[in-house]
């Protein structure tokens, strides 16, 4: 795996929109500097392991979804789909599922493998 700063203020900042945050709301609980945290944000920083560990507590986020990270994961659309379907109720995602079956089932190019 290779560490990205960019990779983990992407992660930190849509785990603060999942959680409808603002920057300043975050360094509030954190008992952090807001432009500090901004430049963690845009990848300019790192946090200390003591501000990671508190950055995920509060906003309930798995380290393994950053250290193991889905090949999608940093890919904004996938992050924006994800962020939607939690909004979802169980009815909308089931049909949502049918859809993605749907499209998947009658797409004219497949991907190609890696």
């Amino acid at each position: 795996m290779s560490f990205s700063n960019k990779k983990l203020g992407m992660f930190i900042r849509n785990g603060r929109l999942d959680k409808n945050l603002t920057q300043e709301q975050l360094a509030e609980k954190l008992d952090c500097n807001l432009s500090y945290l901004g430049n963690i944000e845009r990848g300019k920083n790192t946090p200390s392991l003591r501000l990671f560990i508190g950055i995920i507590r509060i906003l309930n986020l798995s380290a393994d979804k950053f250290i193991y990270p889905d090949s999608d994961s940093s890919n904004d659309t996938y992050q924006q789909l994800l962020r939607l379907l939690k909004q979802c109720t169980q009815k909308e995602r089931k049909i949502l599922l049918e859809n993605a079956h749907t499209l998947i089932e009658n797409r004219e190019e497949k991907p190609i493998e890696p």
